[in-house]
């Protein structure tokens, strides 16, 4: 009897704790970081969703989101898009929070925007 009570208590502990499992939903972008930054509650048997996408080595955006019914997580590494040239890197997890925003810009990109962007404000104050 006490192990059937036992197994009833950890059965509704669990139900309990991923009824309230959430995941950051977002997208982020070098400079800006997320942008629509949300949190949506993770559904029982699903996972969060971290999608990061790289031009070559330098990341150029991620797509954080719970996973769906009609999109289940499915981790992959170095998909690639050959028309675009992008690789795409996905992962799960399935705690609460657990897909913390993506990785920051490299400092070569975060140094080309901004010198882009002074360059831009000299010109137009010329």
């Amino acid at each position: 009897m006490k192990h059937l009570l036992l197994v009833t208590l950890t059965a509704l502990f669990c139900c309990w704790v991923s009824a309230d499992t959430r995941c950051h939903s977002c997208y982020k972008v070098p400079v800006l970081g997320c942008v629509d930054r949300q949190s949506c509650r993770l559904e029982p048997g699903h996972k969060c969703l971290t999608t990061n996408v790289y031009l070559g080595k330098m990341w150029v955006f991620s797509n954080l989101r719970c996973g769906t019914p009609e999109e289940p997580c499915r981790e992959a590494f170095n998909q690639t898009n050959h028309k675009l040239g992008l690789n795409y890197n996905t992962t799960c997890c399935d705690q609460d929070n657990c897909n913390s925003p993506a990785p920051r810009p490299t400092p070569a990109l975060a140094l080309v925007s901004l010198t882009s962007l002074a360059g831009l404000g000299l010109w137009l104050l010329h």
